[in-house]
């Protein structure tokens, strides 16, 4: 944001005011004040403007310079207020600086919209501030920008949500789609085992061995064999 020498666009350089030769009461505190601001003691020089508020607490220009004092310490809430109160004194002099400078107060505060209101207000008192009218511009292009980044913030997450869809769809699908337990093998109803024969059988079978051994590397027959378990596809 453009500032005015320190702050504010007035006839004297310093971005302060100097108190009026008529303004006794107080007269010394803003100077010593803006003395000190001059040395970039900004907090000191807020003391003072209060001191002289003190003996003085009507005057304008000494809330408007506590103002500046208050804002280059980056207290930019204090500062508005203190311009805010500058302007209520009804000094027309200082109206439209201090417009202008509530603006930059509330610009750093990222309160565009109550910024832009304030540089109105300074446009309204003065159509011709070059600097009002370039921060008045500054500000709708900050709004837009974050109109923008709104918007597209916006899309990402519907884009994230219509990508998401799909995947839990695909989970399920595939929930669905997914092969039953394999099934156990049916148990064989419990028969006499095969190898069991009764004693004549035995019997038969010891004196084939004796009469032809060959017969113990016999294969049972096909017919004997049992059949294998299904696989569990």
């Amino acid at each position: 944001m453009r500032i005015r020498g320190a702050l504010i666009a007035l006839a004297v350089s310093t971005g302060v005011v100097a108190a009026p030769a008529a303004a006794q009461a107080g007269r010394s505190e803003v100077e010593e004040g803006n003395r000190l601001y001059e040395e970039g003691r900004f907090g000191e020089a807020h003391a003072k403007y209060l001191e002289a508020l003190r003996s003085a607490p009507g005057t304008s220009l000494i809330r408007f310079n506590d103002g500046n004092a208050l804002y280059m310490s980056e207290e930019f809430q204090r500062a508005a207020a203190a311009y805010q109160a500058a302007i209520e004194s009804g000094d027309p002099a200082l109206a439209g600086p201090a417009w202008y400078n509530v603006g930059n107060a509330l610009y750093r505060q990222q309160q565009l919209s109550e910024a832009l209101e304030s540089y109105k207000q300074a446009l309204r008192v003065n159509p011709g501030d070059l600097d009002a009218k370039h921060n008045l511009e500054r500000v709708l292009e900050r709004m837009e920008e974050q109109e923008q980044q709104e918007g597209e913030g916006d899309g990402e997450q519907q884009d994230q949500e219509q990508e998401q869809d799909p995947q839990e769809d695909g989970e399920q699908d595939q929930n669905q789609e997914s092969p039953p337990e394999p099934e156990e093998a049916p148990q064989p109803e419990p028969q006499e085992a095969p190898g069991r024969m009764s004693p004549e059988e035995a019997q038969r079978l010891l004196q084939a061995i004796q009469e032809d051994p060959s017969e113990v590397n016999r294969r049972p027959p096909a017919a004997a064999r049992g059949r294998r378990p299904r696989k569990a596809w």
